[in-house]
């Protein structure tokens, strides 16, 4: 069973590829390039690195937000394209359970993805990955006051780590080579879980919020509907 997953949710491009039993090859790039300039290169060189073709891919997974509503377009349309020219399966995951199982302690989980001005896209899983706390979005303050109202050690998973650390009372935050590498997280799940088949037209982004463009849309129809009265 070969696994091809593909996460581009913040700005580290990610395919990793699996026989069904372990990883045989990851590859995770950070760099000013678009996503939709790097991810299909990346996936091209990985399978010709590996000996193999897309067709020998048997199953696809897609990190589906939240994060970059560029980014989680990008890589839902590639990995769409390629389930639906090779007629495989494509699963979406969400990439803040893959930051959680970076960690296999008895900690708390508390993975956290950057959406600016002081809010995180985040949520709360314990030992077993259940949510405690929602997959959301938060400002920082208020997702602290949260996480330190349930009294708990919490483990900090992501790159914003270092950053907010000191709003959580009982944190420890985990190393770097633990913070972006959403990929093999990916292909885990994948393998230990049962994913009932979605058709593609099913699988979309999970944003948590509207886009720029759409919140300017409703900014502006505000603006045009108070105009009439």
């Amino acid at each position: 069973m070969n696994i091809l997953a593909i996460d581009t949710s913040t700005m580290i491009s990610t395919v990793t590829i699996s026989d069904g039993v372990e990883i045989i090859g990851d590859f995770n790039v950070n760099q000013q390039k678009t996503h939709s300039e790097s991810l299909v290169p990346m996936i091209e060189t990985l399978l010709n690195l590996l000996g193999m073709k897309v067709g020998d891919i048997d199953k696809f997974v897609i990190s589906k937000g939240p994060g970059s509503f560029t980014g989680l377009r990008i890589g839902m349309t590639i990995a769409k394209t390629l389930a639906q020219a090779t007629g495989k399966d494509l699963i979406a995951i969400s990439t803040l359970l893959a930051l959680a199982n970076n960690s296999s302690s008895a900690r708390l989980k508390v993975p956290m993805i950057d959406a600016r001005g002081n809010r995180v896209y985040a949520a709360v899983y314990d030992e077993n990955f259940n949510e405690v706390i929602k997959e959301d979005l938060y400002t920082i303050d208020d997702f602290a006051s949260r996480v330190n109202d349930l009294g708990r050690d919490v483990e900090l998973i992501g790159t914003l780590n270092e950053k907010y650390e000191d709003k959580f009372d009982k944190a420890m935050s985990l190393p770097l080579n633990f913070n972006n590498s959403i990929g093999r997280s990916l292909v885990k799940i994948a393998i230990e879980e049962d994913f009932p088949k979605k058709e593609l037209y099913e699988i979309v982004p999970n944003y948590l919020r509207a886009s720029q463009a759409e919140r300017e849309l409703a900014k502006n129809d505000k603006k045009d509907g108070n105009k009439g009265r």
